[in-house]
C-alpha cells in the first residue's frame, strides 16, 4: 500500500480491506474506527467551544491514522522477517513482533484516551450532540477492545505465553467500554 490509508475514501478503504492477501486488516480498521471516533468527539468538542479538547482530538485522530499505516508496515515486516527467518536462520522475527504488539497497544492507548473525551463531552457537551458523544465513545472502546485482542494474538503468533501486557491492555479496553456503557 503506497498511499497513506488516511488518504483513501471511505469506499476505497473498504475496497482495500477486502482485498486478497496482505495489506490493512483488523489493526488498522481498529486504528481507522480510533480516528472516526475522535473525529466525531472532536465536533462534539466544537460545540461545546472547548478548544483543548478538539485540539487533543485533532492530536488523537491525526495519530490514529499514522498507527493505521504503521499496522500495515509491521505486519508486512513480521511476515518477512519470518519468511526469512525459515530460509536463513537470521533471527529477525523477534524485533519484527514487537512491532506488531506495539502497534495495536498503542491503537488501545488512543482508543482509550478518545473514550475519555467523549464520556466526558457526553455528560457535559450540548444536549443535542449527546448522541455523537455517545457513538464516540462507543467507537473508541468497540476500537480499543479490537486492538486489545490483536496485541493478545500477535504475542501468541510470536511464540510468547506469559506477557504482561496482555493484561494491561485488556484492562484499558475494559475501562474504555466501562465508560461507554455507563453513557447509556
Amino acid at each position: 500500500m503506497s498511499r497513506p490509508l488516511g488518504e483513501l475514501g471511505l469506499a476505497r478503504f473498504g475496497e482495500v480491506l477486502a482485498g486478497k492477501g496482505p495489506g490493512p486488516a483488523a489493526g488498522s480498521t481498529a486504528a481507522v474506527t480510533v480516528s472516526l471516533a475522535a473525529g466525531l468527539a472532536t465536533k462534539v468538542a466544537k460545540g461545546a467551544a472547548d478548544r483543548e479538547a478538539v485540539e487533543e482530538l485533532d492530536r488523537l485522530r491525526a495519530k490514529a491514522l499514522r498507527l493505521a499505516d504503521d499496522d500495515v508496515e509491521a505486519f508486512a515486516g513480521f511476515l518477512e522477517a519470518r519468511r526469512l527467518d525459515r530460509s536463513s536462520g537470521r533471527g529477525a522475527v523477534p524485533a519484527a513482533a514487537e512491532a506488531i504488539v506495539q502497534v495495536p497497544a498503542d491503537v488501545v492507548t488512543i482508543a482509550v484516551r478518545v473514550a475519555e473525551l467523549a464520556a466526558l463531552l457526553a455528560e457535559e457537551g450540548p444536549d443535542a450532540l449527546t448522541g455523537d458523544a455517545v457513538t464516540a465513545a462507543f467507537l473508541a472502546a468497540a476500537a480499543a477492545e479490537s486492538a486489545a485482542m490483536l496485541v493478545g494474538t500477535n504475542i501468541a503468533d510470536a511464540g510468547e505465553l506469559a506477557d504482561p501486557r496482555v493484561e494491561y491492555v485488556e484492562e484499558r479496553a475494559g475501562h474504555a467500554r466501562t465508560l461507554a456503557e455507563r453513557l447509556v
